[in-house]
Order: C-alpha cells, then sequence, then structure tokens
C-alpha cells in the first residue's frame, strides 16, 4: 500500500498521468531496482531550490513567526518515518496550553500529509503551509472575479492546502480546522541587517538543511512582519463542496471524488489516460538522451497521436512553435486539440491572428511561418533580414556597448531597508566594438562579499564603463532596463549624495512609466533577432542560450574565426579579462558555453539554469549559475578557495554573455554583407 502525500497530489493536479510514471522502479531481475524506470528530467535538488528562491529560509522564518523560540523547544518532527512522525504528532498536541509544531504529521485512509506549521490554542486548531511565494494585497486573489474558481496561478497552493485540511480533519474527526497560507508581504521592509545571514542553508550527506543562528529567538527578528497569513477556509470550502477539480480527467469531477481516484491509480499502478496538450512542452518525464530510460513523453504521446517512437524523436512537433505575440493563446494548445501534432501539418489559417497589426521586421505570424515552412520543406538555413538590420545599424553610434547583468532577489533580504525580492545587482559584463570591428572585453565588475549592498556602486561603475561617450549600448531582453529601474527606485529613497547624478545616468539608458525615453535608451538585441533572424536550429527558443549555437552552427565566418587559439585572450588579439587563451568552439561543439567551467561546485551549469524558479524568478532564468553562485555565499559558509573559484568561473561565465551578443552581432554583419 502506497501513501497518496500531498506531493503526490499536486503532481497528479498538474497532470494525472504523471503518478504512474514517479519514482518507478524496474521489475526485471537483471536490473537495478534502484535505477528509475523512466527519466525525470525535472530538477528536484532542494539544495539548488532553496538557493534561487529561498523557501527553507522561510520556512524556518516562519516558525519564528508562530513560536518566540522554536530552536530550543525542538517544535519540529524531524523523523522521516510515517509512523513515527504520526505517534509524535499525537503526543505534542496532548500539551497543554498553546503548542506550535512544525511537520506535524496526518494519515487519514492511506493519505498522508506534513503540516509546515499547525497551532493549537484554546482547543482550535490552526494549520499553515509556508510558501515563498510573494503576495500583494492590491493585486491579488484566490478567487476570480465571480468567485466562480480558484484563479490559476493559485490553484497549486490553495488545492494543496485544502487537501491538508481535508486529511487532517478527517484524521482529528473535527471540521472546525483553520487553514491559512503563509506568504511573503512584498509591501513590508526588513528592520534587521543581514537577515538572509540569521538563516544560513548547508548540504550534508545530500541533504539540505538551514543552520539557525545560535540562541536565535524572536526578538531578534525585528518588528516589522514579512510573512502574511492569509486565510482561506472559504476557497476550502468551496473546493471541497462547489467547485470541479482542474484536471484533465474529465468535466465536473468533484474534489474527493479526485482524491480517491488518485489513490486508487497511484495504489494499484494503473496509468491514467488523459489528454495531452501544451503542459506536455515542459513534461519531466520527455526524454531525449538518456537511452536506457523509458520516456513518459513518448509513451503518452505515441499513445494519443499514433506517431511512432521515431516519428516522435527526430520530426518537429507543434510544441516547438514559438508562441511570442499570442497573447494568453496557447497555439500548441489550440493546434493539438485540432488534432495537429507535427509542425509540418500546420497551415497558415491554423494560427491566423483574428486581426492585424504592424510591426517592425517579421510579424508573430510570419515568423511563425518561417519556423513552418522550413520545417515543411526542410530548409536548414535561417532567415535573414539584410536590409531591416541595415536600416537598424545605420542609427547606431560607435563605439557599441554589450552589457549583461547578473542579479539575485530572494525571499529574506540581505539588507535592513529592503523588501523581500528586492533586486540585488552584483555583476556586469562589458565588451565593446569600435568602428572598425575591433572587439574588446573592455570592464567588468562584480560584488561577492558578504554585508555589501552592491547595487549603487554597481551603477557607479556601469557609469564609468559606459558613460564618457555616445556609443549605442546593448542588452539582451528586459532585464537590464528592468534591474535599472529598480535600482533607481533604491536611488531616490536613499540619501546618497551622489544619487542625483546615478538617476540621471540611468534615465539617459533606460526608459520607465511615465517618462521619456532616455537619449541613450539601450537597444534590445533580442527585439533584432526577433524581427528579422530566424534559425531552424534554435526550434523556436530566442533565448542567448538558444541563439548563440544556432547562428555560429550557419555561420562559417564565426566557426572558422573561433576554433582558432591565440586569438582571444588577455595579451591577444580580442583582449579578455578572464581568459589567457580560450578557444570558443572546440571539437566541433558549436555551443561556447559548453567550454565553460563549472560555476558551482558539484553541478554542471545546465543544471543550474534548469532550476524551475518561482514567479519572482522567472526574468532571471539565463543568469541561474550566477544567482545561484552568489546566493550560495550569501547564505551559506565558504572557504577562502571556494569564494576564490566561485568569483573566477562567474567572471568567465558572464564575459561569455557579453561576447555572445559580440558574436550575434559579428553574424548579422557577415550575413548583410552577402
Amino acid at each position: 500500500m502506497r501513501f497518496l502525500t500531498k506531493s503526490r497530489f499536486k503532481q497528479a493536479l498538474e497532470c494525472p498521468t504523471k503518478l504512474y510514471y514517479t519514482n518507478k522502479r524496474t521489475l526485471e531481475e537483471t536490473k537495478d531496482p534502484s535505477i528509475p524506470l523512466y527519466a525525470d528530467t525535472r530538477n528536484e535538488d532542494s539544495f539548488l531550490l532553496s538557493l534561487a528562491e529561498g523557501g527553507f529560509q522561510v520556512g524556518e522564518l516562519a516558525k519564528f513567526y508562530f513560536h518566540d523560540n522554536p530552536i530550543d523547544k525542538q517544535i519540529t518532527i524531524n523523523t522521516r518515518d510515517y509512523a513515527e512522525a504520526i505517534k509524535q504528532t499525537k503526543e505534542m498536541l496532548k500539551n497543554p496550553g498553546r503548542v506550535v509544531i512544525a511537520e506535524a504529521a496526518f494519515m487519514y485512509s492511506w493519505l498522508f500529509v506534513r503540516v509546515d506549521i499547525l497551532v493549537k490554542e484554546d482547543e482550535k486548531i490552526s494549520i499553515y503551509e509556508v510558501k515563498a511565494k510573494s503576495w500583494n494585497e492590491n493585486k491579488d486573489s484566490f478567487f476570480d472575479e465571480k468567485k466562480s474558481k480558484i484563479t490559476s496561478k493559485w490553484v497549486p497552493y490553495v488545492y494543496d492546502l485544502a487537501f491538508q485540511k481535508y486529511v487532517v480533519k478527517n484524521a482529528l474527526k473535527r471540521n472546525d480546522i483553520k487553514a491559512f497560507l503563509t506568504l511573503v508581504d512584498k509591501t513590508q521592509k526588513s528592520d534587521v541587517e543581514g537577515l538572509n545571514q540569521l538563516f544560513s542553508i548547508e548540504k550534508l550527506h545530500g541533504n539540505t538543511f538551514v543552520n539557525v543562528k545560535e540562541n536565535l529567538k524572536r526578538s531578534d527578528l525585528g518588528k516589522c512582519k514579512l510573512l502574511i497569513n492569509k486565510n482561506v477556509d472559504e476557497e476550502c470550502w468551496k473546493i471541497e463542496n462547489e467547485f470541479a477539480v482542474p484536471t484533465d480527467l474529465g468535466e465536473g469531477i468533484k474534489f474527493i471524488d479526485f482524491i480517491q481516484r488518485c489513490f486508487d491509480a497511484y495504489n494499484r499502478d494503473v496509468k491514467f489516460e488523459t489528454v495531452i496538450g501544451r503542459k506536455c512542452k515542459d513534461c519531466q518525464f520527455h526524454n531525449l538522451i538518456d537511452l536506457e530510460l523509458n520516456s513518459g513523453f513518448i509513451e503518452c504521446w505515441g499513445s494519443k497521436t499514433n506517431l511512432t517512437e521515431e516519428q516522435l524523436k527526430e520530426e518537429a512537433l507543434v510544441l516547438e512553435l514559438w508562441g511570442g505575440g499570442a497573447g494568453s493563446r496557447s497555439l500548441s494548445g489550440y493546434l493539438i486539440e485540432s488534432g495537429k501534432y507535427l509542425l509540418k501539418n500546420v497551415e497558415e489559417t491554423d494560427i491566423a491572428p483574428k486581426s492585424t497589426k504592424k510591426y517592425v521586421g517579421l510579424s508573430p505570424l510570419e515568423r511563425r511561418m518561417q519556423q513552418i515552412n522550413r520545417v515543411k520543406e526542410g530548409v536548414p538555413e535561417s532567415y535573414f533580414n539584410k536590409e531591416g538590420f541595415l536600416t537598424e545599424m545605420s542609427n547606431w553610434n560607435f563605439p557599441l556597448h554589450m552589457i549583461d547583468f547578473e542579479t539575485s532577489a530572494v525571499a529574506l533580504p540581505f539588507f535592513k531597508g529592503m523588501r523581500p525580492y528586492d533586486v540585488m545587482a552584483f555583476q556586469f559584463s562589458h565588451h565593446t566594438i569600435d568602428e572598425s570591428w575591433n572587439i574588446e572585453h573592455k570592464t567588468q565588475y562584480i560584488c561577492f562579499e558578504k554585508n555589501t549592498f552592491p547595487n549603487f556602486e554597481f551603477v557607479r561603475e556601469l557609469k564609468k564603463a559606459i558613460g564618457n561617450d555616445n556609443g549605442t549600448i546593448f542588452r539582451y531582453h528586459n532585464h537590464e532596463n528592468t534591474t535599472l529601474n529598480k535600482i533607481r527606485e533604491q536611488l531616490l529613497r536613499s540619501h546618497d549624495s551622489d544619487k542625483e547624478d546615478l538617476v540621471c545616468f540611468i534615465d539617459s539608458i533606460t526608459h520607465g512609466a511615465g517618462r521619456e525615453d532616455g537619449e541613450r535608451d539601450m537597444v534590445d538585441l533580442f527585439k533584432l533577432v526577433i524581427a528579422y533572424y530566424y534559425s531552424p536550429y534554435a526550434k523556436g527558443s530566442n533565448s542567448i542560450k538558444a541563439i548563440l549555437p544556432a547562428i555560429i552552427n550557419e555561420s562559417a565566418s564565426l566557426r572558422s574565426k573561433y576554433s582558432n587559439k591565440g586569438l582571444y585572450g588577455k595579451d591577444l588579439e580580442i583582449k579578455s579579462l578572464n581568459f589567457n587563451d580560450h578557444i570558443w568552439i572546440q571539437n566541433g561543439e558549436v555551443n561556447p558555453y559548453k567550454t565553460l567551467p563549472q560555476v558551482f561546485p558539484e553541478y554542471d551549469n545546465d543544471i543550474l539554469e534548469n532550476v524551475e524558479p518561482i514567479d519572482n524568478l522567472q526574468e532571471l532564468r539565463d543568469g541561474g549559475a550566477a544567482l545561484t553562485a552568489y546566493n550560495y555565499l550569501q547564505y551559506s559558509s565558504v572557504t577562502d578557495l571556494q569564494r576564490e573559484h566561485l568569483r573566477d568561473a562567474l567572471y568567465k561565465y558572464c564575459e561569455l554573455d557579453t561576447m555572445a551578443m559580440v558574436m550575434i552581432m559579428e553574424a548579422f554583419m557577415h550575413m548583410a554583407k552577402k
């Protein structure tokens, strides 16, 4: 008999079929039973996830908001044994007066949950699910406007808590259980210096744990509470009694029926045959690499589409279709519902928008048709609009400046006066291209020290780097503009003597709501790619880490130039600040990111980039390795040698981000001359 836990319940909400693929082991006697049967690409490394979002630290902070001394009083049930955890919970609930239990365990009819925080007071019981997710009192609501359902962004959290409440109330045989979501309040400012360092995160023997500062008490955490408790009893009641569960199992399925069906299927090892759709794009059971493990994605799609395994592995699926500019409409989802699964079968009428709009360069429809037609016709070459690119270029001033920022934004503020998820800009890289197309890694900045607020010094150094000429400045996507606007807000609240000068500089190179675009407003290279370039090699992705290898793959000039020794380095033709003599294209590998050293000990850079960030961090995905390393230095104790390794690796990592922009620009120039 297997328990249906809250994590399995949440997985079933995503897709009930996943229950079948989860943690399944082979039954063949000739194979190692410890090896999973299905590949699972989702990074569930709790250490990395906590470094990305600070979730473990938020959980520990919450304990102090419910109990003055949770460590010494041992309110947490740490055992992983289900029966022992349930036993300890029952014993602690017998204690008189106010009782606070962290990780309280309950079982009802083979349903098992651990409650983040349980409080018994005056014989009343409340349960709290703690999440490192922000809440905005003026914008957020769990219900839609008509109170007819839970809004999609809150479904995973509210349904999770509804499941916990259902188990707890049945286990205790009482209907008066109160349920709360404990969330991060972004309106609050920390009144404690170095709050994050009171909860340092460590990894030992593969397990993640938080070291709470010795003898820490609630009074040490200041008067400002960074977490807010939101009651969800009404939402839970409607989920259990009125709402249909948002599930692919069918329409109108009620909550308790859904739980029972999921438990039965999971316990009996039965696979749900649910519909396929847009959700499949991000399925962690999509295996194209490890040939020893099965692919749940291929099994699902094979049974629903009648496509062969070879087709599913080799041919372009509609899931690859670029979805930009389509608003809330899921084009791939619509095509799948229409019975079209391969890009080669898609017609323009299938995806044409209802209204027309003028665009600079390719319209979203035209870009999608470039993708589709190249698949249909088997055309491997890219699309490039050299006239459009040259028109853009005629407005540029040399030297060209390529800049890239590395930032962090975590739940527990690093400094007094900061809000949860305030941005911390700790590193930038800067390449230049002069009028003769000489390239140089010109400047860089990094702040890696604990107890050092980097943002204002970051802007000062950036101003020194790019503020002395009228050269055009390039970024890739919105991150740099967004970051500088957030620092601008911090400067306006500050008392720094040069804040007016720094704000003026930011205004000159950015745009923002309520003010005119700066006279040197940064040019978005991402938008140039979207408007004038499409590569089949990128498969619908436009991130810089997809576009760079795509453009190198088809650019003979780039491959020839950057596969040479003696070109790129500190005292070489293309000057570098961090490499002595680096070859960007090695052994036929067209992805320069594969040539970089590991940024973070024990983890490949690809793993760090695939850590699933919470909503607040979506914009930071391409900087996953950098923010992970920075947060590690802030949250953990590291040796001087480790610090030196991380600094040097991050210098090189960030240098490539701006060198990637240089290479893309070089390739465009070569294509424009043809």
